[in-house]
């Protein structure tokens, strides 16, 4: 028996003997060099991530309009902002266990002396920072509400919940410090553990507000930009939750470019390297703007818009016509892009003047008469007009009703035109709405929305802004879709610019190169993103001859609609030709009134400023939680304009468009010098388009050759109001 039990105890212990032998070969052998770089690991450092340097934003002739410049920024652990209950709780331990706070102290004593010291640590950052506590306590909650978006996002992809990186991460509380700044900042804050002032980037721009618009602002990383990004998959290149990037303008439209790639290094405890990828800064893009010119057209306009009480703002595009660069892109009211934190607030709430919208590209507009001429032009094309049909104009379409598709009215007296016998170029140079009805009428609603889309409607132009719409082409299809029919008065509409079709300023002003050039293109604002792709437009010789001319009479005939107000004097070396637009615009809301009852039963009424009713239920809300109300007693409480326009007439935006032509000493057209500038002038409420806007364009064609020079050289030097006519290149751009 004993032999039988000593056998027994030998297999088991041979057994155990033999287990640890396999453990042993499978670690040393088998999974050898995978423990080894474990060992390996355990002697390294963290990781330190190295940030990439956003590439700067440049104006055609170099100057720098946004760049990224070294800043320092106050950050504080996530879990202060968050106040985790587990991070205070190591915190305590922690800080008993070292005696941060001195020696002997039980739990509860530190953690009073811990909560004590973050209160200070707000009061500090409010007196350092200018903020008040509650600002910045609601900036530490929106950082929280984000991350945990992010982690909510992460754990559904993953399908199990865990921490992110950003919740282990310190957040930028205070930003932008300069050198004196951050020396201060460190006297202060060292007594914080969980608080450092760390080194960081800030973006600079060196542009005033006319460009604010154009170049956009950054913003932090969100959940959708995160399952967005193109380059997730690459570590050093994608996006994280600290992060920020483009959310608006060109900043948005060329993120890829500027965007860059992260460095990392990584040292082991003997201060070795052993890992160290050099950032890759992001690639500097140069806009097609010129800064010089923005500026002066932006103050020029804001005169002119002032003189008008009754309109919110409008726009001003100035375009190359043959590579179809933008010279200008100027939306009025513009707001400062450096204060925008702490303005954002009021700028939002001006709902009359809007200055955060992006006109020239957001807003699209009824073009008016600015679509005349290719009204004319479609019905020349397709042999439903000739270049001899005349049609007799005797103030309405129906002789037997008057009061019924009439021409338009002098601003004046009210009297309605009477042109008589017209042709095309004489219906275009005098507006005639009667010669436009029969045409489109002629012509059809299918057939005129061909040419709008050939023309660009409806269409985005090129720029890849992120504000940018593509305006109304109300082809048969759309019509369809919105429940309204094809009729012969829906062709008539379209033909004088009004009804569904509507436009951008940037659209028009790319309308205007198309007549000039005979080509359409896209736009080029981003020089990297240029593209040559051209359509050659429809139409022999004589018709487009037939448009140009009925354009060069509106303001350089003495009969011309806008003659009066826009007419070049031969001296300038330039005519401008072009055409008025009003179009028909009711006031838009500027408040909502929302009754409702409060969470103790009282009865109220609130005004809310906005734009929409959506926007206003939104602020409501947020205004007044836990209130009832119904969606259905939301109400407009308040339009802009409000007061009835003048003389009777229906309120209308005013459009001015045209482009430059060259011409002689004597004031005629050199026609073997192709146009070099199209441009659009939208003056919102304006009323008439060659009283409102008609002057602000004739400003703006002195402003040009002022700028650019008698020869037009869109990179000459301007100095002090004066061009330099020796075409001298600054940053060396081409």
């Amino acid at each position: 028996m004993f032999e039988i039990r000593l056998k027994v105890l030998l297999f088991i212990l041979m057994f155990a003997l033999a287990i640890i032998v396999a453990r042993l070969v499978d670690m040393q052998v088998v999974h050898g060099d995978a423990y080894r770089k474990q060992a390996d690991d355990a002697l390294l450092l963290p990781v330190k991530i190295v940030p990439a340097v956003r590439g700067g934003i440049f104006d055609r002739t170099g100057k720098p309009l946004a760049t990224e410049e070294p800043c320092w920024d106050i950050t504080v652990d996530y879990g202060i902002l968050k106040m985790d209950s587990a991070y205070l709780t190591s915190r305590i331990a922690s800080f008993r266990r070292h005696g941060t706070y001195g020696k002997g102290l039980t739990s509860e004593q530190v953690e009073t002396i811990f909560l004590n010291d973050i209160n200070q640590m707000w009061q500090d950052l409010h007196r350092f920072s200018g903020e008040s506590v509650e600002e910045l306590q609601g900036k530490g909650k929106s950082i929280c509400e984000r991350i945990m978006a992010i982690r909510e996002a992460v754990e559904s992809r993953r399908g199990f919940d865990a921490p992110v990186r950003e919740e282990r991460m310190r957040h930028a509380m205070v930003e932008g410090l300069d050198d004196q700044q951050q020396v201060a900042a460190r006297e202060i804050f060292t007594r914080y553990p969980w608080v450092s002032v760390d080194d960081s980037t800030t973006r600079v721009f060196h542009a005033d507000m006319s460009l604010a618009h154009v170049l956009g602002r950054l913003g932090p990383v969100t959940v959708k930009s995160l399952e967005e990004d193109p380059f997730a998959d690459d570590p050093l290149r994608k996006y994280l939750g600290h992060e920020k990037l483009g959310i608006t303008g060109v900043e948005k439209a060329a993120e890829s470019l500027l965007r860059g790639r992260r460095g990392r290094f990584q040292l082991n405890r003997e201060d070795v390297i052993i890992e160290n990828t050099i950032p890759l800064s992001g690639n500097d893009i140069h806009l097609t703007i010129r800064e010089d010119m923005q500026r002066e057209i932006y103050k020029m306009f804001a005169r002119h818009i002032e003189a008008h009480p009754i309109s919110t703002g409008g726009s001003i595009v100035v375009l190359d016509v043959e590579k179809r660069e933008c010279l200008a892109l100027v939306s009025y009211p513009s707001y400062d892009p450096t204060r925008f934190q702490q303005d954002y607030s009021k700028w939002r709430l001006d709902t009359k003047k809007q200055p955060l919208r992006f006109r020239a590209v957001a807003n699209h507009y009824a073009p008016g008469s600015i679509v005349k001429p290719l009204v004319c032009l479609a019905g020349l094309n397709n042999g439903k007009i000739g270049l001899n049909t005349t049609f007799d104009c005797q103030g309405a379409l129906f002789p037997n009703h008057p009061d019924r598709w009439r021409c338009w009215a002098a601003a004046s007296t009210g009297y309605r035109m009477r042109h008589g016998p017209l042709n095309a170029s004489e219906a275009i140079k005098h507006s005639c709405n009667i010669f436009m009805y029969k045409t489109g009428q002629l012509v059809g609603v299918g057939e005129l929305c061909n040419y709008f889309n050939m023309f660009g409607f409806g269409l985005l132009t090129g720029t890849n802004l992120p504000e940018e719409v593509p305006g109304i082409n109300p082809t048969p299809s759309w019509l369809a879709d919105h429940g309204q029919a094809i009729t012969p008065g829906k062709a008539r509409h379209l033909a004088i610019g009004q009804a569904e079709v509507s436009v951008t300023p940037l659209q028009a002003a790319n309308l205007m190169a198309a007549y000039a050039s005979g080509e359409r293109r896209f736009i080029t604002l981003v020089r990297e993103f240029a593209d040559d792709l051209i359509w050659t437009l429809p139409g022999d010789a004589a018709n487009w001859r037939a448009i140009r001319k009925g354009l060069w009479g509106v303001v350089n005939d003495i009969d011309g609609t806008a003659h009066k107000t826009v007419y070049l004097e031969p001296s300038t070396g330039y005519a401008i030709c072009g055409k008025t637009g009003s179009a028909e615009a009711r006031p838009w809301p500027i408040s909502y009134r929302v009754p409702y009852e409060d969470t103790e039963g009282n009865e109220g009424v609130a005004i809310q400023q906005a734009t929409t009713a959506k926007d206003a239920i939104h602020d409501f809300m947020a205004d007044h939680p836990g209130a009832a109300f119904d969606f259905r007693d939301v109400e407009i409480h308040e339009r802009w304009p409000n007061q009835p326009a003048a003389s009777g007439r229906t309120h209308s935006h005013a459009w001015f468009a045209g482009y430059l032509q060259a011409v002689d000493s004597a004031g005629h057209p050199l026609l073997n010098k192709k146009p070099r500038i199209a441009f659009a002038v939208m003056v919102e409420f304006g009323g008439s388009g060659g009283r409102a806007s008609g002057p602000v364009a004739r400003d703006l064609a002195h402003l040009l050759i002022q700028i650019l020079g008698p020869d037009l050289d869109f990179d000459a030097r301007y100095v002090d109001g004066l061009a330099w006519a020796d075409s001298f290149r600054i940053g060396g751009m081409p």
